[in-house]
Parts: C-alpha cells; sequence; structure tokens
C-alpha cells in the first residue's frame, strides 16, 4: 500500500511540476506583457456585456478573450518563441479589426474601414507563414527553394482571405450580423485587400532571398526555440 502512495504522490507530483513549467514558459513568453492589457480590455467589456446583460455585445470580447491567448499557446506547442513585433501585430489587429471596428461600431460610420484591416490581415497571415516555413526548414532540414516560400506564403494568404468572406458569410446567415452588406463587391474587394496585404510579404521574402536585407524576415527566419526548463533535483 506504501508504495502504491508513493507511486501516486510521485505521478502527481510531476504532473503538477510539468503544469509549473507550462505556466512559466507561459509567463516567459515575449507578448505576455502585451497580453495582460489587453485581455483586461476585452474582459471589462464582457463584464459589463454581462452586467447589463446585453449578450449580444458579449459575443465579440468572448471570442477576443480566447483569440488573444493563441501566440503563446502555439509558441509552446511548437518550442519555438514568436518575435516580439509579430506579437503587437497580432494584437493591433485583433484591436483594429473585431473590436474597433465591430464592438465600437467604427465600420457604421466609415464603411471602407475594413479594407485597410483586410489588408493587414494579409500581411499578418504571410508573416506568421514565414515564421513556420522557417521553423519546419530549421528542424527538418527542408532546405526550401526560396521560390516555394514565396508561394507557400501567397497561397496560404489566398486561401486565408477566401476562409475570412466564408465566416463573415456565415455569421451574417446565422448570427445576424452585417460583415456583407456590400455583398459581392464588398466580398472581391476584401479578398483583393488581403490578398495585397500577403503578396506584400512575398515580395519581401523574394527581395530576401535574392540577399536584399530585411529585418523582420530574417527575424522570422531565425526564430530562436524555447530552452526547456532544467528538470527538478530529486530529493534523497
Amino acid at each position: 500500500m506504501n508504495g502504491n502512495d508513493t507511486g501516486r504522490e510521485g505521478r502527481t507530483s510531476g504532473a503538477a511540476l510539468a503544469f509549473r513549467s507550462v505556466i512559466r514558459s507561459f509567463l516567459d513568453a515575449p507578448g505576455t506583457r502585451m497580453l495582460v492589457p489587453v485581455e483586461v480590455l476585452f474582459l471589462g467589456f464582457l463584464a459589463v456585456a454581462a452586467l447589463t446583460q446585453t449578450w449580444s455585445d458579449a459575443a465579440v470580447p468572448a471570442m477576443l478573450i480566447g483569440a488573444a491567448l493563441v501566440p503563446s499557446a502555439l509558441e509552446l506547442a511548437i518550442n519555438a518563441r514568436c518575435p516580439t513585433w509579430l506579437y503587437g501585430c497580432y494584437f493591433g489587429f485583433l484591436l483594429a479589426g473585431p473590436f474597433v471596428g465591430t464592438q465600437l461600431g467604427l465600420y457604421a460610420f466609415w464603411t471602407q474601414w475594413d479594407k485597410p484591416v483586410h489588408a493587414f490581415s494579409g500581411a499578418l497571415v504571410g508573416w506568421a507563414t514565414v515564421f513556420a516555413l522557417g521553423i519546419a526548414d530549421r528542424r527538418m532540414q527542408l532546405a526550401l527553394p526560396p521560390f516555394l516560400m514565396v508561394a507557400g506564403v501567397v497561397s496560404s494568404g489566398g486561401f486565408a482571405a477566401a476562409m475570412w468572406e466564408i465566416a463573415e458569410f456565415t455569421s451574417d446567415r446565422f448570427l445576424g450580423t452585417r460583415s456583407q452588406n456590400a455583398g459581392l463587391e464588398d466580398t472581391v474587394t476584401d479578398m483583393i485587400c488581403g490578398v495585397l496585404g500577403v503578396i506584400t510579404v512575398a515580395v519581401a521574402v523574394g527581395h530576401y532571398h535574392r540577399g536584399h536585407p530585411a529585418a523582420l524576415i530574417s527575424s522570422l527566419l531565425r526564430s530562436q526555440d524555447i530552452i526547456p526548463s532544467a528538470p527538478p533535483r530529486e530529493l534523497p
């Protein structure tokens, strides 16, 4: 019995140490300091919606609370450090698009606000693709040719632009939102803006591989792996 209890205690202690290690790695992420004020802002709007029982206003902050955790969660999943500037761009996108545009109603005052947001989202997808390809290239020693990296960036951006419009259509259809008031023209121009954003990144990647300096692209391709915490010493 004592042996079984000791074994269970050891497993419990190991699980607790692993959990603490994950939390420590999450807190050490470069974007965590940016995450705190963003999450506080979203939680504040969610609390106001709950107190006033305006549940339709709670949907966007609730989704953004989870969306803001995505970069840090991905870092832990792929064991790589995301550049701090990319964190800032991602949080800026969450604020500029879903929050300011939808939650604060900027789209109602300036219907074209979504065009720069779509272009910026395309660039964001392009940067994230370069980041992922850089990790895969380094760890698997793929030695991807430049044209393949450029093609990967463009195709991922086009796919993301199409999925965005599908999400807007689904939201309008089933949740009663008004994301596509202008119909087909709005859909097509949004996709064009998204593709233009990702093409800008693809051009930068092409120039980088031709020997031209590009600090942003270099920081994505040369991301650092997360150094695992040292295992705790066993007690005698």
